[in-house]
């Protein structure tokens, strides 16, 4: 005996299964997949039944209706062969908004819920409905990410939240729902890469360190952008001597040669004389990694001009400390 909506098909390896999908308003929708035909039937007959009557469900109501057997009136043992708690959102949310989405979000009115499970529910303004209609959440150890053109995205990097922020001092949820992420509720304290928000004498100052081998403080400046800007002078300024020091390493052509691979810079191994004691520990550091050359990420200010941020930059000036730590090197 066949069933309504339910398909057979093979896995590679041959093993049997069946699909079951439903048209709903000239869209076809996938169910999911069912190891039997009985299971399959079962759920195809819940979801006509449920988008074609006058029955409403809330999301927290798929145990009742969905884990208990009312409605199939089969011995489903197994839960894989029940109707899915995505498939289950999918349904409610089509049949009160009529608006088909694949992934488990349940529209409420200015907001919507997106279910990462059955018990996590990740909050959002309707204006981000359509982004997360066509890209789908996980979560891996407590990080939540998403797939964008082949690559994997933090869900935060989304909302303006740097890589290795820490929740408490760099952002915070205001309402303490760390799943909330509806405007107004997320607020970031630390925008920008290497600048952060601190107290001194009951003024607000934005303290500004950039990491080399150690951290390195540039300073404390009375306004984030320009701290901002302090940290990529910064980054050019240790750049620059980086680059410098190895050009006058490949310049030394006599006295004690040392072997080293120029990592990062794709150069194949080579031998660098180095002449001075100076040269020779560079060299060593090099070899070691303790020296590593990098790209600093720079600070991104939106809205400020190029004739601006050229006045800020040429303004800022770096501490005594920094410029003597660059003369060292």
């Amino acid at each position: 005996m066949g069933f309504s909506g339910v398909f057979k098909a093979r896995k590679i390896d041959g093993t049997e299964y069946f699909r079951a999908s439903i048209t709903y308003k000239e869209k076809h929708i996938s169910l999911g997949s069912f190891s039997s035909e009985k299971a399959a039937g079962a759920a195809y007959s819940f979801a006509r039944k449920y988008l074609d009557g006058d029955n409403e469900y809330l999301p927290e109501e798929y145990e009742k209706v969905i884990c208990r057997d009312k409605i199939s009136k089969i011995d489903l043992k197994e839960s894989t062969d029940r109707l899915t708690f995505d498939k289950w959102i999918m349904l409610l949310n089509l049949k009160k908004t009529g608006l088909y989405c694949k992934n488990p979000i349940y529209l409420y009115g200015k907001y919507f819920v997106y279910y990462l499970d059955r018990t996590t529910e990740l909050k959002f303004d309707v204006d981000q409905l359509f982004f997360f209609r066509n890209h789908r959440l996980q979560k891996r150890g407590g990080h939540i990410f998403y797939s964008d053109y082949g690559m994997q995205s933090g869900l935060l990097s989304r909302f303006g939240v740097k890589n290795f922020a820490v929740l408490g001092r760099d952002y915070v949820f205001k309402n303490g729902d760390v799943y909330d992420f509806r405007f107004g509720n997320l607020e970031i304290i630390n925008r920008f890469n290497g600048v952060s928000l601190e107290i001194v004498q009951g003024r607000k100052k934005y303290f500004v360190k950039i990491h080399f081998r150690s951290d390195l403080k540039v300073g404390y400046f009375d306004d984030e952008i320009t701290a901002a800007i302090a940290y990529n002078k910064a980054a050019d300024s240790l750049e620059e001597a980086v680059r410098s020091r190895k050009n006058s390493l490949n310049g030394n052509a006599k006295s004690t040669s040392v072997e080293c691979k120029m990592l990062s810079l794709g150069e194949k191994r080579t031998t660098i004389s180095a002449k001075t004691p100076l040269a020779k520990r560079w060299a060593i550091d090099y070899k070691s990694r303790k020296y590593y050359y990098r790209k600093w990420k720079r600070n991104y200010v939106e809205g400020l001009s190029k004739k601006d941020y050229i006045r800020i930059y040429e303004r800022v000036e770096m501490p005594d400390s920094f410029r003597r730590f660059l003369e060292k090197m």
